[in-house]
């Protein structure tokens, strides 16, 4: 390699460390190191840095690549080709960084680049939060409609607290949901009060209301708070769901439910009903 003689000591020494050195520049540093102690100290750093350099340039060789990885480099554009440029002319001697030094710059770059082009290449591709929470109303819908179908087999734990603890019940739901509401008597359409229940739908408290007809079936009044207030919306829409049929309408501050046997003919009747009372 080019002389070193007239190049900065630390230049000397990393040089010495990884025996780039002539015979007679090798001589000069092992006698400088006898006779200078500041040399001998800064031959101690460059080592203990060389050291470190290998050992992590050994950890990453070992450590595995994430599939994400691995991925985004497969899937990667290939490189635009380069072009030769003339180049200045250049001095003979060119200094040369230790090894330690020239293996931390890498690593430190090979992150960064890695990392950049993991980012770019997957950002497309995210999810956001709104693609998670889908949609709102299918969400309490498909949970109202799994509740009934559990609880309307039930007997003995149809509900949570009986029909003779109106007052409780009022007072419990309306503290837990929001929601203002009164028992409808539904006595008239052979419906018979049998409690309440309050479970989780779309990821907010919901409010149900149980009734019994004459042939054991389970007719259920659910509602939600809106989480924020909106016009009324009196125009009920029915929905399906196998043997489960749901009535659906919104009012000024809440969103309601009525679900029973989709064989009931008239569950749209009777969510009239309820809507004009509740």
């Amino acid at each position: 390699m080019d002389s070193l003689r007239n190049a900065p000591l630390d230049m000397r020494l990393s040089a010495f460390i990884d025996e780039e050195l002539n015979e007679a520049e090798r001589q000069e540093v092992e006698a400088l190191l006898i006779a200078d102690v500041n040399a001998r100290t800064l031959r101690d750093t460059l080592e203990s840095a060389d050291r470190l350099g290998r050992d992590a340039f050994d950890a990453m060789l070992k450590a595995p690549v994430s599939l994400d990885l691995v991925r985004s480099i497969k899937t990667a554009a290939p490189p635009r080709r380069a072009i030769s440029l003339p180049e200045p002319a250049r001095a003979s001697w060119r200094p040369q960084p230790s090894f330690g030094v020239a293996m931390v710059t890498s690593l430190l770059m090979f992150g960064l680049g890695a990392g950049a082009g993991y980012m770019a290449a997957e950002r497309p591709n995210m999810t956001t939060y709104a693609d998670m929470a889908g949609d709102p109303t299918k969400a309490w819908l498909d949970d109202v409609a799994s509740y009934y179908r559990l609880y309307s087999r039930q007997s003995r734990h149809l509900v949570e607290i009986p029909a003779n603890e109106s007052a409780h019940i009022v007072e419990w739901l309306m503290a837990t949901t929001g929601v203002s509401f009164r028992i409808p008597d539904l006595s008239a359409q052979n419906l018979e009060f049998m409690g309440a229940r309050l479970f989780s739908a779309g990821g907010r408290p919901v409010g149900q209301l149980l009734y019994r007809n004459t042939e054991g079936e389970v007719i259920a009044i659910a509602f939600t708070k809106l989480i924020a207030p909106q016009a009324p919306d009196a125009q009920m829409r029915q929905i399906i769901r196998d043997d489960i049929g749901l009535i659906t309408w919104q009012g000024l501050q809440a969103n309601y439910v009525l679900t029973g046997p989709s064989s009931e003919a008239t569950l749209d009747t009777l969510a009239r009903t309820v809507a004009g009372i509740i």
